[in-house]
């Protein structure tokens, strides 16, 4: 049982889909990394994915400028990550029964 909130109820407005791959060196210490990204308030889930990057990121946000410092702050500074890509996310539709 868990409560499903439209991040826009809470003003934010924003939403995109963060994909991060990781430095080779930081494979020790991923785990401390992802649990210490996934307690901030912008991030919705995180996914731990097959292919070219290693996780994605759902944020949500108020506006470009937070996301923007989101990802200076908690991703850029961060020498543990190789590499970001950000999508915005325009729209989510959910499937049928879910």
């Amino acid at each position: 049982y868990y409560a499903d909130v439209d991040p826009k109820a809470l003003g934010h407005d924003l939403q995109a889909m963060i994909a991060i791959r990781l430095d080779s060196q930081a494979r020790s210490h991923i785990r401390q990394m992802i649990t210490g990204l996934s307690r901030q308030p912008e991030v919705l889930d995180v996914y731990f994915v097959a292919g070219a990057n290693d996780y994605l990121v759902h944020v949500a946000v108020a506006s470009t400028e937070e996301l923007r410092r989101f990802v200076a702050d908690h991703l850029s500074r961060n020498p543990d990550i190789g590499y970001t890509e950000t999508s915005l996310i325009f729209e989510h539709i959910r499937a049928d029964g879910h």
